[in-house]
């Protein structure tokens, strides 16, 4: 295994796995795998997940965490501006949204995100969610 790779396993049930290789710098964006990858591990074995639970679909959730680490670890590294992630953040919330108006979906992910301690990705689905919150319930002022 090339050593910019780590494999993520994460838990789907008592003993339902499922593995995903990424970049270390896209890993890294988690401050929690971040800490693992320095402290104790060092890519030889799978480093094992267990997001909060309550999604009956784990994988989507991390697939969709790892969509936004990805996207800001090569902002990083190819120097995108700060207005084109800012643009790129935008259409990402919004494509969650549209997937799931209850807000069922971003608050799972959130919830990861939270536990993974990607701060961005918590700050731009919280804002996320004030918002629809926002234009949902007071509309008008009077409701």
């Amino acid at each position: 295994m090339a050593a910019n790779i780590i494999t993520l396993r994460l838990c789907k049930g008592t003993k339902d796995f499922e593995d995903f290789e990424v970049e270390r710098m896209v890993a890294m964006e988690s401050e929690v795998i971040k800490n693992c990858i320095q402290d104790t591990h060092h890519g030889m074995e799978p480093l094992k997940l267990c997001l909060p639970s309550g999604h009956t679909e784990p994988v989507k959730v991390l697939e969709k965490v790892l969509e936004y680490c990805e996207y800001h670890a090569h902002a990083k590294s190819n120097s995108i501006s700060e207005e084109d992630v800012k643009i790129w953040d935008t259409d990402f919330a919004k494509n969650i949204m549209a997937a799931d108006r209850n807000l069922g979906s971003v608050c799972h992910i959130l919830k990861a995100a939270d536990f993974l301690q990607i701060i961005g990705l918590c700050n731009l689905l919280s804002k996320t969610i004030a918002n629809f919150i926002k234009d949902n319930f007071f509309k008008d002022g009077t409701e």
